[in-house]
């Protein structure tokens, strides 16, 4: 009884496997495949030229012309800008219909393609729900994010965004390698705390 139980059982976790192997590894979110050239998305962004992301100038984003893509209010498109310039690095997408009710239809359809989320990255309360799925294939990574918010500065409502980890982290050391020769040996230290004391 207990071969016939454990045979079942390896049965199962195989054919499962299976199953999670056949859905593959995501990169196109809305017809927008992470890893290509920004020029391939030119008429879905809008005019005025993409901005160097402050806090990571390694990358580059611009934002999405509104109802470029049907049932999408907004969004934008994350792109490399040192080693792989140009290349696609993050999709970020928000829907007009903003109700739990659509997030809850994406999360179905999610855990059904891909097994239950790895990780949960909203708060406590959950007045923003955000669930996180991490993906590897040989050295890339992709990471997929579904989220429903009811907070005004954190894009209330439902939004997706997909990023190729993989890339976003070659850029960084691409960047922190350009500023190592820029500094040329200088210290960035701070030489007297008193200087950042208000008066």
């Amino acid at each position: 009884m207990k071969k016939i139980l454990a045979f079942i059982l390896t049965a199962l976790l195989i054919s499962a496997s299976a199953a999670y192997a056949g859905k593959g590894f995501p990169m196109t979110l809305a017809g927008l495949t992470l890893g290509q050239d920004m020029s391939n998305y030119d008429e879905c962004c809008e005019r005025q030229p993409a901005s160097v992301m402050p806090d990571a100038p390694f990358l580059k984003e611009a934002h999405l012309k509104k109802n470029v893509i049907q049932g999408i209010r907004g969004g934008s498109l994350t792109y490399a800008n040192c080693n792989e310039k140009g290349k696609l690095v993050r999709i970020k997408l928000k829907f007009h219909d903003r109700s739990q009710k659509l997030f809850d239809q994406l999360l179905r359809k999610y855990e059904a393609a891909f097994g239950k989320a790895d990780s949960y990255q909203g708060d406590s309360f959950r007045n923003i729900i955000a669930w996180e799925w991490d993906f590897t294939q040989g050295d890339e990574r992709v990471s997929l994010i579904l989220m429903w918010s009811r907070v005004n500065d954190m894009r209330p409502g439902v939004s997706i965004k997909m990023t190729l980890s993989s890339l976003l982290d070659s850029e960084y050391e691409c960047y922190k390698a350009s500023r190592k020769k820029q500094s040329n040996g200088k210290s960035s230290k701070i030489a007297d705390l008193d200087d950042f004391l208000p008066r």
